[in-house]
């Protein structure tokens, strides 16, 4: 990094410090107390700050990498990046998808681009343990959007302010990007501008202070910072959390934050330090381990057992880190959980009616994917005529299901609750209810035969 450039990061984040530290202790508590009402109302205010619906698109000249040199000979990563001229694209040819490339000094930015990975397999991108990777100049006239990638092994010298995997002097967007194994005071993102970071998970750094820094202003929006080593975000400025998961991370805070947070949607977090109900979900966040599931980082994939999944609000993101597609309940967080439980439930063909009660005796099996347990409801109907006329027989009822990947039976007995059954055809409708987020709904109707006494 440029001695001027290493300079003005450690007098920021010297002025910082002393900002804090100064601060009358009755004035830290009003600031902590407008922090927690902040957490705690439904539509905090933080004016200013608003969700972009597109990220920047550069429209100007695409520069293709053609290998995965990390030196400056032609065709490679930081070769591209100095050719760039304002607004323009540099991408990756179709072979180098998934491959890493280990850079020999950081990628200095010094124009506003989009660096964009395949949306397939992405592009990693490592400092080796030696340096920080991108560092994008001060004073550029619009933010530069990194894509599709992975970042990793990036590192600033230990008592250097700093992001291993992103030093930014102007705007920056980060849009399905892991910034992983970073090692610094600030070890992931140090952040001058506006950061805007949108289905990026920020994991498994490790750092003297919290994972990413940003001193103007943080949008997140379905983005999963968690199990970094020494706390999550600390925020100068005005910050909006939309549907994003900050949580699980190490021993310092979540959020360190003096300013107000603005709300969006729904968040999700182990402890209140970045807000609390209704606005963000406390408690067990149930992700898994980073690991590679598809698309072009790794990422956090949510168990089933995740109360982040449908748990999302007034969502605006169509695809998930991986680029695949969002349902309407979207979740929290930069994954969006597909594997749902699915049940298949079936009823006997011939149901029997109690002679003594003419209560219908409905039966049949119930089979899952994977373990859950749930009410199913069964409501048998039987339409009879008499001469002209026509009535309706009917009982509904409900019971409590555990179900395993192994067929097992179910049984009710129903009372009528208008007309009495007789021998002849009905339908049985089976429903699940209070199912957990992570299943499939069911509704199965299904033609049987009644008949009185028993076979």
């Amino acid at each position: 990094m440029p001695y001027a450039a290493t300079a003005r990061i450690a007098k920021r984040a010297t002025n910082l410090a002393r900002e804090r530290r100064s601060l009358p202790g009755r004035a830290v508590l009003a600031l902590i107390a407008a922090g927690t009402l902040a957490a705690c109302a439904d539509e905090p205010s933080a004016p200013g700050v608003t969700v972009p619906t597109v990220p920047n698109l550069a429209v100007a000249d695409v520069i293709t990498v053609t290998n995965a040199s990390g030196g400056t000979e032609a065709g490679s990563l930081r070769w591209a990046v100095a050719q760039v001229t304002d607004g323009g694209v540099i991408r990756f040819a179709p072979e180098l998808a998934g491959d890493t490339i280990t850079i020999d000094a950081p990628v200095i930015v010094a124009h506003p681009v989009t660096i964009e990975g395949p949306a397939d397999k992405g592009v990693t991108i490592s400092g080796d343990f030696q340096w920080h990777i991108f560092d994008i100049q001060d004073s550029l006239p619009s933010a530069t959007t990194l894509r599709n990638l992975e970042l990793v092994n990036g590192v600033v010298g230990f008592g250097t302010p700093g992001g291993g995997g992103v030093i930014a002097h102007s705007d920056v967007v980060l849009e399905n990007v892991t910034i992983a194994k970073q090692r610094g005071d600030y070890a992931a993102l140090f952040a001058f501008g506006k950061a805007t970071l949108i289905n990026t998970t920020i994991s498994g750094n490790l750092s003297d202070g919290m994972a990413a820094f940003v001193d103007d202003q943080l949008v997140l929006v379905n983005s999963t910072i968690a199990h970094n080593s020494n706390g999550g975000i600390s925020l100068a400025h005005n910050t909006l959390i939309r549907n994003s998961i900050i949580a699980l991370n190490g021993a310092g805070p979540n959020c360190d934050r003096f300013f107000f947070i603005e709300y969006s949607g729904r968040s999700l977090s182990n402890d209140a330090t970045c807000g609390d109900a209704p606005a963000v979900l406390v408690g067990g966040v149930k992700i898994d381990s980073l690991r590679y599931n598809g698309g072009p980082a790794r990422t956090h994939a949510l168990t089933h057992v995740s109360p982040a999944i449908n748990a999302g609000k007034d969502c605006s993101v169509k695809t998930d880190e991986r680029n695949v597609a969002r349902d309407a309940s979207c979740d929290i967080g930069a994954f969006e959980f597909t594997d749902f439980t699915t049940a298949t439930v079936t009823t006997n063909a011939s149901l029997s009616v109690d002679p003594s009660t003419g209560w219908v005796m409905a039966a049949g099996s119930v089979k899952c994917s994977r373990s859950e347990r749930f009410d199913l409801t069964v409501e048998v109907k039987q339409e009879q005529r008499v001469g002209r006329a026509t009535g309706v027989a009917q009982a509904a009822g409900q019971l409590v299901v555990n179900c395993t990947t192994t067929a097992q039976p179910w049984g009710i007995a129903l009372a009528p609750v208008s007309g009495v059954f007789a021998n002849g055809s009905a339908v049985v409708k089976t429903q699940t209810e209070n199912s957990p987020a992570s299943m499939t709904p069911s509704t199965v109707s299904t033609p049987v035969k009644l008949f009185w006494g028993h076979k």
